[in-house]
């Protein structure tokens, strides 16, 4: 039982707007047929045994997909990749895959060739909380491609990181 009170939701949408995040495709398989999301709810949860996780809203369709699946790919993606994640958001969830290259690692799930990094996943964990479910994936799989300049979601547009800035 929460002993405060909630901040108000617009309030904490503003909030989190503020918190760059990567921009990821988060890809699964219907009946054979690639499906996916974007999300950047996504982080490590543990090197031994290699996992991460994801939050999915339940009123998605990719979540259902997921959860029957029992696998994952997340797909990291890179500041080049801006114009796909776009479309990506754009098209009919039947489209989304048809303007990209993919091939499958371990699980049999989309895997995006042209991302940073893919991290092939099965279901070991899922948790609810408020409208999303938290699924903690055992990374089965991955493959990277050289990259340095990650796709970023930031203030309510995709973003990237100028070369030579570092502190």
């Amino acid at each position: 039982m929460p002993r405060f009170d909630a901040v108000p939701e617009d309030d904490f949408k503003r909030g989190m707007r503020r918190l760059a995040a990567a921009v990821n495709v988060v890809s699964t398989l219907e009946q054979g047929r690639p499906a996916g999301l974007i999300a950047t709810a996504v982080c490590s949860v543990s090197a031994g045994p290699p996992s991460l996780l994801v939050c999915v809203n339940r009123g998605t369709r990719t979540h259902g997909h997921i959860v029957e699946a029992g696998v994952f790919c997340v797909n990291v993606l890179a500041a080049d990749q801006m114009p796909f994640a776009r479309q990506f958001l754009a098209r009919d969830p039947a489209e989304r895959f048809s303007s990209c290259r993919w091939s499958t690692l371990a699980t049999g799930s989309p895997a995006l060739d042209e991302a940073m990094t893919n991290f092939d996943c099965e279901v070991s964990s899922q948790f609810s909380s408020g409208t999303h479910d938290i699924l903690v994936g055992h990374v089965v799989a991955m493959r990277q491609r050289e990259s340095s300049n990650p796709l970023l979601y930031f203030e309510g547009d995709y973003r990237h990181i100028a070369h030579g800035e570092t502190s």
